[in-house]
């Protein structure tokens, strides 16, 4: 019943999708299902990772920017929200201003009109940079997670050059060539940094300049791969040979992670680049038992739905295909 439902609000031909339970009437994303925080961070996240597997999600972005866009900090910061008396209001610092600042300068460039941001957008947008700007480390390159943590992460970055590269591409739209260009110079020099900084022959990607005394699914395994998703590559290292090696060796580990942990919906996209639909398959017919469940939030939420909506009802309702290998 529930998988019924859910198809009634992911048609099959792609249409708007909506983020029912935790988008509320005023355009606020709450981080779970009918929950009463909000991180912006997942909201933006989600909405991205739904576009880039192929949704469309462009009203509710649209509403969430307008909530969002008059609770930004003059330095371009946001915090994450509580509800209480029945309004959301500022309850804790961002948990990471650098990927915060990255996702949402992503989002803003992706859903800006043809002819521009409008200036509120453009005005946040520029706030959200310079913030950015303040966390680089000009000895390394990368940028530090927050002003009063000088720690760097490999995700984190990997986002930063991921909105960079949409910069850029929003330029080029524009006709401004000189804009584009100075976006990608930034995007390719941060690259270098990342790889210089994280990346160890033999050994993989480092998480994090901070040294790492335990070794967990997340951040640990899922960042090996999680570079693909903005176009990061080590030299003599493509991308199907990284997927693959990756999956050899962490493919069933990933699809039981529901069961005791959060799906990991990002590997699921990495899957969709690289094209693997059967593990795009299994994490959506293992996942849906899940939904809506203490360890599924709203960017695992936006990305089933995504995944979902390619496919006709029929399709949806069958059983696994014979020979499918998700266990």
């Amino acid at each position: 019943m529930l998988l019924i439902a859910t198809l009634a609000h992911a048609p099959a031909d792609a249409g708007e999708l909506s983020l029912q339970g935790y988008q509320r009437p005023d355009g606020a994303i709450t981080t779970y299902f009918g929950g009463d925080s909000i991180d912006p961070y997942f909201a933006a996240k989600a909405l991205l990772a739904a576009q880039d597997a192929g949704g469309t999600m462009s009203a509710a972005a649209k509403r969430w920017i307008a909530w969002q866009l008059p609770r930004q900090h003059a330095d371009g910061r946001f915090d994450r929200y509580c509800l209480k008396a029945e309004r959301f209001v500022a309850c804790q610092p961002a948990d990471a201003d650098d990927a915060l600042m990255a996702v949402w300068m992503e989002l803003l460039v992706r859903q800006a009109p043809s002819d521009g941001m409008p200036p509120a957008w453009q005005a946040s947008f520029d706030k959200a940079s310079a913030h950015i700007d303040t966390l680089r480390d000009a000895q390394s390159g990368v940028y530090y997670i927050s002003s009063s943590l000088h720690v760097a992460l490999l995700m984190d970055n990997a986002e930063i050059s991921s909105a960079f590269k949409a910069a850029s591409a929003y330029r080029r739209r524009l006709g401004d060539t000189a804009g584009a260009t100075e976006w990608m110079r930034k995007a390719e020099q941060l690259d270098k940094d990342i790889l210089r900084v994280f990346w160890r022959p033999g050994q993989g990607y480092l998480v994090s300049t901070q040294p790492r005394e335990q070794y967990e699914f997340y951040p640990d395994a899922v960042a090996q791969i999680f570079p693909i998703l903005s176009d990061i590559r080590p030299p003599n290292r493509p991308d199907a040979l990284t997927y693959r090696l990756w999956m050899k060796e962490h493919r069933m580990t990933w699809l039981q992670m529901s069961e005791a942990d959060f799906p990991w919906g990002l590997v699921a996209l990495v899957a969709d680049k690289m094209e693997d639909k059967e593990a795009i398959s299994c994490w959506r017919i293992r996942s849906i038992q899940f939904r809506h469940g203490k360890h599924w939030n709203v960017l695992e939420e936006a990305l089933y739905l995504a995944f979902v909506a390619r496919l006709t009802p029929e399709q949806a309702l069958a059983p696994p295909p014979a020979g499918l290998r998700c266990r």
